[in-house]
């Protein structure tokens, strides 16, 4: 099934700030004697069904996510970067880059946050690719237009860890206690960039049809974690390191950033696209395909893994009533193993729209935050999210939305803090992929579980309308 994730920043920030109230029917504008007519229920039917997820669209991010997660729970989930890169920020006359002689070439890319256990080494490939990214194009991710062509460098038993040490950048700058991946290339790159010659690398266009970019995964398929790669960053780029023919020594820098002009507004961006897969073990497989039209237990993993569809079937039946307030509940089943992974702070619940995708209910409803926390007999966090439906069950029972099913996917946010984050931006029009893309995982009980203090139900308060 075809996954797109699609959200827009205005409307997320209104749903989640504003105080402003509602204008649609409810118990606030209601006569006294109105209220005598007030009903509560949370026997209304309410399907869950975990579903395997397959990609959703994942270029022009400025965070990907890079690494290797074995899990006992959610099985085997990797993430790789694709990305291109511009042009050299210093380009010299072809007679003297002829005299150029290359010391070394690096790649270093900025890690801002690391999901998973941090102790587990990993390994790293870095390849180029053929195959030129369109920046006008979508890419998901999928795709399979960018194999590696050629292992150009590598990196063994790397921790997530941030270093104390410097990390020196080019000639000039280093960078203290961050996070710095830095791999070491083949030297013979930097001296094939350097031949093309300054017409190609004075050119955009021109640089990336020679030298299409650059693929990194990791080479092993082993590890428990991921970062998150910041390609914004001044930090994310590949270093040339040479020395002129007076044996000075200097560097050359491909960006993977923003690309700005001279009053530094950005007129471009550098392309990435993260790549997903995943491999789910045989317990949440028999669940995906189990006839069942509701489960017990749901699972929620990003990244391609899978979402939960919603269905709620009698909510036709409400008739005239003024909805006071729909509330759908979720409780985390803690695991006694998941202590290294961070249950996600929000969930986002989606419906399709009129192309098909997957999209924030058009009534603004549709981020589940996470409202209270308790712990099990393990100690374990116990995660619950309510997702406040009103104006869209309202909406139904008035006939301006359409009963359909429901999804619920992972939804980023900036940190443990639980602030929005919006950096991970499509230029082109604004819209938020922060849907669906980080690896978080969390485990739920179903609207079919037995015990009813833990079962996924609505809970819905209404007034009849005589």
């Amino acid at each position: 099934m075809k996954q797109i994730y699609s959200l827009s920043i205005i409307t997320l920030l209104i749903f989640i700030s504003s105080c402003k109230k509602d204008n649609s029917i409810g118990a606030d504008i209601l006569p006294g004697d109105d209220l005598l007519n007030v009903r509560f229920s949370d026997t209304f039917t309410l399907n869950s069904k975990t579903l395997a997820d397959t990609f959703l669209r994942s270029d022009k991010l400025a965070k990907n996510y890079l690494g290797v997660i074995n899990d006992g729970l959610f099985g085997f989930q990797k993430a790789s970067i694709a990305m291109e890169l511009d042009k050299p920020n210093t380009v010299y006359d072809d007679t003297l880059m002829t005299t150029f002689t290359v010391d070394s070439v690096v790649l270093f890319l900025k890690y801002n946050s690391i999901y998973g256990d941090t102790t587990v080494p990993q390994s790293f490939d870095v390849s180029t690719i053929s195959n030129k990214i369109n920046e006008t194009q979508p890419y998901f991710s999928n795709s399979s237009l960018f194999p590696g062509t050629g292992v150009i460098g590598s990196l063994s038993n790397y921790l997530y860890t941030p270093t104390t040490n410097p990390v020196h950048t080019s000639r000039t700058d280093s960078v203290g206690t961050t996070g710095i991946l830095r791999v070491r290339l083949n030297s013979s790159l930097g001296t094939s960039i350097l031949s093309l010659g300054q017409n190609v690398l004075r050119d955009s266009s021109l640089f990336k049809n020679a030298f299409p970019g650059i693929l990194i995964e990791n080479a092993t398929n082993s590890g428990k974690s991921m970062a998150e790669i910041d390609i914004s960053s001044a930090y994310s780029s590949i270093a040339i390191f040479y020395k002129d023919k007076y044996a000075v020594a200097k560097d050359m820098r491909l960006y993977t950033s923003l690309l700005k002009n001279n009053s530094g507004s950005i007129t471009t961006r550098v392309n990435g696209i993260n790549l997903f897969s995943n491999t789910l073990p045989s317990g949440i497989q028999n669940v995906v395909n189990s006839g069942f039209i509701s489960d017990s237990i749901n699972y929620i993993l990003g990244q391609g893994g899978t979402t939960v569809k919603l269905s709620l079937p009698t909510l036709t039946n409400l008739g005239r009533v003024a909805v006071n307030k729909a509330v759908i509940s979720l409780t985390q089943i803690a695991q006694n193993s998941q202590s290294e992974y961070i249950t996600p702070y929000y969930l986002a619940l989606l419906k399709r729209n009129s192309s098909g995708n997957l999209d924030v209910l058009s009534t603004g409803d549709g981020v589940g935050i996470l409202d209270t926390t308790g712990t099990d007999g393990f100690g374990n966090r116990i995660a619950r999210y309510n997702f406040n439906i009103t104006k869209y069950v309202q909406a139904i029972s008035v006939g301006n939305e359409t009963n359909t099913d429901l999804y619920i996917a992972t939804y980023r946010s900036g940190g443990t803090d639980g602030t929005i984050n919006v950096l991970n931006s499509i230029l082109s029009n604004g819209s938020v992929v922060n849907v669906g893309y980080a690896p978080y995982r969390v485990i739920v009980a179903g609207a079919n579980y037995s015990d009813p203090r833990y079962k996924m139900k609505l809970n819905l308060t209404y007034t009849l309308i005589e």
